[in-house]
């Protein structure tokens, strides 16, 4: 099978041919079109895809010549909203067609309707060029996609379709031999890679990086400051990775402002990678001049020690995601133990409280961790209480009578009740409390960091340039998706799902939000096809095998 697009054709006439065969009489037709040589008349030719739908040029049809029951008849204005029709050049729909399907075309002669001779076949991937000979000694050459500076355009657009889409060769080369469609080998592959593909992705990434950075010193230069959140994605699960990438997100747009990508050979270890790519990020955002007002990352304790020694002027605050999960896992593990059965029913709460502690303190140290550790009261049935000389009161409207005995207080010399005061009480725990007082969390990039997955499955080796690649494509799909609105039905109301998470016991409403545009792809494969039209641009074609058939 081959991927075809609507043919064009170049034929040369025998003046001494006559324009009848066998006693058939056929119209003389308009010349067909040469794809090396005329490619934007093809555009604007509306040329049918049949070959018995030619347009005629002055003289009448002959009403004796009819073409073959099986050929189809349509008129211009039965596919209108075809890409070809529209002129749409690379964008224009392609189909799978079979190679006996395809040559049957080419079993009547165009010009004169004469029986064609001889044909021969020649393909290089997915382009298949046809030679044909008639009895009245017309010739052609149709090929199923045009050349771009002699190179197959189908063989270009489906090396960059896989990459853009964030697939991988061997997996569609796989599925192409299954299907026997031929389509680009590994070395062509990759070759096209190396001088098309990757340098398109790192302008088209270098021009939107620019942009936001335009826009984020403009920020700064009205007196304001820009607040960052990073987070680091390794690309193997484990202590083994090769590669890290570290991610620096703008707070108030949720952008991806900046990435950096290490190799293991670029650190002490591979553990060590994270605060390599911070402290690159970092510096080059500085040095770009931004003013950062606070970074918000894990409770990484290097990254820790480093922002209180080289950036100090840089408010330093962690995510209470992170430390939320690592709350409740300690939990977990302690009410799994003899004795301590009571407590199951409070982890919720309690992870719920630490959000609400840091949240409701509004900045303030002292606050938060008074909240935090005014849990162990409330935990026992205990509502007022004094600290410090000063008296306290939880937050929550009071509590009826009723309420109160339907409650499962915790007994203060219980095993339950123990177990959680070593974890609320944590020196560690409340020690960084303070520095996250402003809340702030680093679930987008998270979100970002699965959808990465797309494009960089950590199953999956790359080479260098290639992680790059798919990284910054990765950015620019996100960055291009950031503010999608939450869909609606047609009478006009926000669309949800129902999910059951493993770690809950209820139902969970979540948004739907509208489809990603991927309007990016569109303007890659459009650069990628300008960069092969530019003669500066030196390519190599790799050998190549080149089958031809003769019939």
């Amino acid at each position: 099978m081959y991927l075809a697009r609507p043919p064009s054709c170049k034929q040369t006439v025998d003046p001494s041919a006559t324009t009848s065969t066998q006693g058939l009489m056929v119209p003389k037709t308009s010349t067909w079109i040469d794809t090396h040589e005329a490619e934007e008349d093809v555009a604007a030719s509306e040329m049918s895809v049949s070959f018995q739908e030619m347009s005629l040029e002055d003289e009448p049809s002959d009403i004796s010549y009819l073409p073959p029951s099986g050929s189809s008849q349509s008129s211009p204005d039965r596919d209108s909203g075809s890409a070809s029709a529209n002129g749409d050049g690379w964008a224009e729909r392609k189909w799978l067609v079979s190679e006996s399907r395809l040559l049957q075309l080419f079993q009547i002669c165009a010009v004169c309707g004469a029986a064609v001779a001889e044909t021969r076949t020649t393909t290089h991937s997915s382009q298949i060029k046809i030679q044909w000979n008639c009895l009245n000694n017309h010739s052609g050459t149709w090929a199923s996609c045009p050349d771009r500076r002699g190179m197959a355009e189908n063989n270009l657009l489906i090396s960059a379709s896989i990459l853009f889409t964030g697939a991988t060769h061997t997996t569609l080369l796989d599925w192409a031999n299954l299907l026997h469609t031929p389509i680009p080998k590994n070395t062509q592959f990759y070759k096209m890679q190396e001088v098309y593909l990757i340098p398109v992705i790192q302008q088209a990434y270098r021009d939107q990086h620019e942009t936001i950075m335009e826009r984020l010193l403009q920020h700064c230069a009205s007196g304001h400051t820009i607040d960052l959140c990073g987070d680091a994605r390794c690309d193997s699960p484990g202590f083994s990775s090769k590669y890290s990438t570290y991610s620096f997100q703008d707070d108030t747009t949720k952008e991806i402002v900046h990435v950096e990508l290490v190799q293991v050979t670029e650190a002490t270890s591979s553990v060590a990678m994270e605060l390599t790519g911070f402290q690159r990020g970092l510096d080059y955002l500085l040095e770009r001049g931004l003013k950062v007002g606070f970074v918000t990352t894990d409770r990484s304790p290097s990254i820790r020690k480093v922002m209180r020694e080289n950036y100090s002027s840089i408010r330093h605050e962690f995510d209470i995601w992170h430390v939320a999960k690592g709350v409740k896992k300690k939990l977990t593990a302690i009410s799994n133990k003899k004795g301590t059965k009571d407590l199951q029913p409070w982890i919720r709460s309690i992870t719920n409280h630490l959000y609400f502690s840091c949240d409701s303190s509004k900045g303030d140290e002292e606050v938060c961790v008074r909240r935090w550790t005014g849990l162990l009261h409330h935990i026992c049935g205990i509502h007022r209480w004094e600290d410090g000389g000063a008296e306290c009161t939880c937050p929550h409207p009071p509590l009826t009578e009723e309420q109160q005995k339907r409650k499962k207080w915790l007994d203060k010399n219980s095993p339950a009740f123990l177990g959680l005061q070593t974890v609320v009480m944590d020196k560690d725990l409340l020690r960084d409390l303070k520095q996250m007082t402003l809340f702030k969390l680093t679930g987008s990039l998270e979100v970002y960091h699965s959808a990465m997955l797309k494009y960089a499955e950590k199953r999956v080796h790359y080479g260098y340039d290639g992680m790059r690649a798919r990284t910054q494509l990765a950015i620019m799909d996100h960055n291009s998706n950031v503010d999608r609105p939450q869909a609606t039905t047609k009478k006009g109301e926000p669309r949800q799902r129902f999910v059951f998470p493993k770690q809950s016991d209820r139902w969970i409403a979540k948004p739907i939000n509208k489809k990603t545009q991927q309007a990016f792809r569109d303007d890659l494969m459009q650069r990628v096809l300008e960069r092969r039209d530019d003669p500066t641009v030196i390519y190599s074609e790799p050998p190549q095998h080149r089958s031809s058939a003769k019939t």
